[in-house]
């Protein structure tokens, strides 16, 4: 990871910091954890969308993984203009969407019946409760069954219950020391 993407990443986070969530951008071993369980579950023709993409590094992972290689397709949503920009320059083979996760369904369109998976950095614990319910819902409706969504919290107590899904069920999780603050990766799974 850049220097200058993490001195990014921090003025945006002083900027906003409940839309932001976070100090630094995760470390490659949360990402790479998050791209993992992304990239099982792709199938022939799957797409993922990561939300609250920041200025790249789950991005990355993702890329590595295949998951923006045709005919898969990679979007990234990030609420942020300006990290939106950074992600657009370095990622030219991901859809880059300058948007909130709110909007998943619209924003995914015609692809949002290849959907296979969700992948979120997003503030969940420290944004609105009602939009925190409105991503929710837009996920759950956005995903088929079997699809994926995997969620990263720097709360390691919380029940992942919390989150208050509907028509998902928690099938895994894991611990990521190696990140500033230490990780939870949690998997669930759209019924």
């Amino acid at each position: 990871m850049k220097f200058s993407e993490i001195f990014k990443f921090f003025g945006r986070y002083v900027k906003n910091p409940s839309r932001i969530g976070a100090v630094c951008p995760s470390s490659k071993f949360l990402a790479r954890k998050m791209a993992e369980r992304a990239s099982v579950c792709l199938g022939a023709s799957g797409v993922v969308a990561e939300l609250g993409a920041g200025t790249g590094a789950v991005t990355r992972r993702l890329v590595e993984a295949g998951c923006a290689d045709s005919p898969h397709g990679l979007y990234s949503i990030e609420f942020d203009a300006v990290l939106a920009e950074v992600l657009r320059e370095s990622f030219p083979s991901v859809k880059v969407v300058n948007g909130s996760a709110e909007n998943l369904c619209a924003i995914l369109g015609d692809d949002l019946p290849r959907l296979a998976a969700v992948i979120s950095s997003l503030p969940l614990l420290s944004l609105p409760k009602p939009v925190v319910r409105k991503i929710l819902d837009e996920t759950e409706s956005a995903l088929p069954a079997g699809g994926v969504f995997v969620q990263f919290t720097y709360n390691l107590a919380r029940s992942p219950s919390a989150l208050g899904f509907r028509k998902m069920r928690h099938i895994g999780r894991s611990i990521v020391l190696l990140n500033v603050p230490p990780a939870r990766v949690d998997v669930f799974e759209k019924l």
